[in-house]
C-alpha cells in the first residue's frame, strides 16, 4: 500500500496548472483545456528511485472569484506548486507572490514550496534574474516545465516523490491482522 501525499497547485488563470496535471496524469496535451472551477482532484501512483507514493493531487482554480476557497485545499497538503506563466512573467509571477505570502500565512508549517515557471516552450523576454532572486531569498526551489512538449513536468513529480520522508513509508504499512475469539454463548 503505496502512502499518500497531498500536492496542491496554486497560480493565476491560464498558467498552465491543469495542462501540467493533464500531461503528468496522461502524458498528452490539449490545448482545449477549461478553466478550473473551484478545484480539481486527481490521484496517480508514482514511483522515482524506488520509491512509490500515491500522490493526492489539487488543481486549484486561479480565478479571483475562488481565491477566498484556496486555503481549503492547501490545508494538510505536504507540496504546494506555485505556478506561473514564463511567457508573460511581468503580471503572473507578481501575483505568484500572493500564494507565496498566503501559504506563509495560513499554509501548513511543514508545506514544501516550489515556484514552477509554466510554458517553457515560448518565447520569452522573462527577467529570469528577477525571479531567481527571489526564489533564492525565500527558498524556494524553481522550476521550469512545459506542459505542452513535457520538458520539466516527469522530473518535477519525480523529484516530489524522492523527497518524501521515509516516514510516510512506516505511517503507511499495513496494519496488523486482529483476531478475536469469540465466546459461545449457551442459551437457557
Amino acid at each position: 500500500m503505496a502512502p499518500s501525499y497531498k500536492i496542491v497547485l496554486l497560480g493565476d488563470s491560464s498558467v498552465g496548472k491543469t495542462s501540467l496535471v493533464h500531461r503528468f496524469i496522461s502524458d498528452a496535451f490539449d490545448a482545449h483545456s477549461a478553466n478550473t472551477i473551484g478545484a480539481a482532484f486527481i490521484s496517480k501512483e508514482h514511483t522515482s528511485n524506488g520509491k512509490t507514493v500515491k500522490l493526492e493531487i489539487w488543481d486549484t482554480a486561479g480565478q479571483e472569484r475562488y481565491k477566498s476557497l484556496t486555503p481549503m485545499y492547501y490545508r494538510s497538503a505536504k507540496v504546494a506548486l506555485v505556478c506561473f506563466d514564463l511567457s508573460c512573467p511581468e503580471s503572473s509571477f507578481e501575483r505568484a507572490h500572493y500564494w507565496v505570502e498566503q501559504l506563509a500565512v495560513s499554509g501548513p508549517s511543514d508545506i514544501r514550496i516550489k515556484m514552477v515557471g509554466n510554458k517553457s516552450d515560448l518565447a520569452s523576454d522573462a527577467d529570469l534574474s528577477t525571479i531567481e532572486a527571489y526564489c533564492a531569498e525565500h527558498e524556494i526551489p524553481l522550476l521550469f516545465t512545459s506542459a505542452k512538449d513535457g520538458k520539466g513536468v516527469k522530473d518535477l513529480f519525480d523529484g516530489i516523490v524522492a523527497e518524501t520522508s521515509d516516514e510516510i513509508f512506516e505511517e503507511a504499512e499495513e496494519p496488523p491482522i486482529l483476531t478475536m475469539r469469540v465466546r459461545e454463548s449457551k442459551c437457557c
